[in-house]
């Protein structure tokens, strides 16, 4: 009898990379950052690796569990995308695609190379030191190894998006659409983090942390963003004080046209239509978060020549330092 066990494993979904293809033949664009070339692909063929979720204990369970995630989420993201609107995701909804964005964040091989490093620099720090048998030390550099990363990095899809959905269903959920003529880039590790608020000495993506952002394209016009609440209070408070302070204090009034107008699409869950230069934004950070793969609809990959060019170490990433 044939294996009809999955051997080609998606950590991008079919579905979201079905989003980036023009035409029925379901093909789009690709660009590898070790070898810096670009070809055409079909989405069956890209976004995987074999046996890339099966496990020593329990074989293909996460491939099969991954997969009744996904036809939940699907149709949401669809919807989403033929309203082009968020306005209308229910509370069940939400909490699903909050669910599924922090599983898409666990699930790719970027978290497997910070695993990895991880493991070389607690490895490190014990090349000097005599290791007793049978002790904790022992049992923790057994376990710190590559092949090991993966069997972690399965470990943890089972419980910590689960752990982690509290604080993504805090954040406030917009809609961002490119403006005519840009589209978003996706690349393999297609969930990223960003913070404008800067912590010396510390990092500062932890999705808890004050000022974190978390934005996943789901098509070339469209991205999801996760605002902090925290954020969106503040400015909230000083548009308020503000206010007293012209009606109360006499103070001449300042514009407030773009803090109102952004608060008024949070509330209004309104889609915001970004400018070029975010759009940039955005797909730069898809460049510097990815693993090695990038997918487009157009083939436009002349904002990834210019940031090699500049660094050329985007193809090489170290993830961790060691301080």
């Amino acid at each position: 009898m044939a294996n009809s066990e999955p051997k080609k494993q998606h950590y991008v979904p079919q579905f979201l990379l079905s989003n980036f293809t023009q035409g029925k033949k379901k093909r789009l664009h690709v660009f590898d950052l070790k070898s810096k070339t670009s070809f055409v692909s079909h989405v069956r063929d890209v976004g995987h690796e074999n046996n890339f979720y099966h496990h020593s204990s329990n074989g293909n369970q996460m491939e099969f569990a991954l997969g009744t995630i996904e036809t939940e989420v699907a149709p949401i993201i669809d919807q989403i995308l033929n309203e082009e609107t968020v306005a209308n995701v229910t509370d069940q909804q939400r909490e699903i695609l909050c669910y599924f964005t922090l599983v898409q964040i666990l699930r790719v091989n970027a978290v497997r190379e910070m695993l990895t490093e991880f493991s070389q620099l607690m490895l490190d720090e014990f090349v000097d030191e005599e290791v007793e048998p049978n002790s904790q030390a022992e049992a923790l550099l057994k376990q710190l190894s590559a092949a090991n990363s993966k069997e972690t990095s399965i470990d943890m899809l089972w419980k910590t998006p689960e752990q982690l959905l509290p604080h993504l269903m805090n954040k406030h959920l917009s809609l961002l659409k490119a403006p005519k003529g840009d589209s978003f880039l996706l690349s393999d590790n297609p969930v990223v983090k960003y913070n404008n608020l800067h912590r010396e000495g510390r990092g500062n993506l932890g999705l808890a942390l004050k000022g974190i952002e978390v934005h996943f394209p789901i098509s070339p016009r469209f991205c999801l963003c996760f605002l902090c609440p925290e954020i969106v209070q503040d400015i909230r408070n000083k548009v308020e004080h503000h206010h007293l302070e012209v009606v109360l204090g006499g103070k001449p009034a300042q514009d407030l046209t773009e803090a109102l107008k952004l608060l008024n699409q949070i509330d209004k869950k309104t889609t915001k239509t970004i400018t070029k230069e975010h759009v940039i934004h955005h797909n730069s950070l898809q460049i510097v978060h990815c693993t090695r793969f990038l997918y487009s609809s157009k083939g436009d990959y002349s904002l990834v020549n210019e940031m090699l060019e500049y660094n050329p170490n985007l193809t090489n990433k170290i993830r961790l330092q060691k301080q």
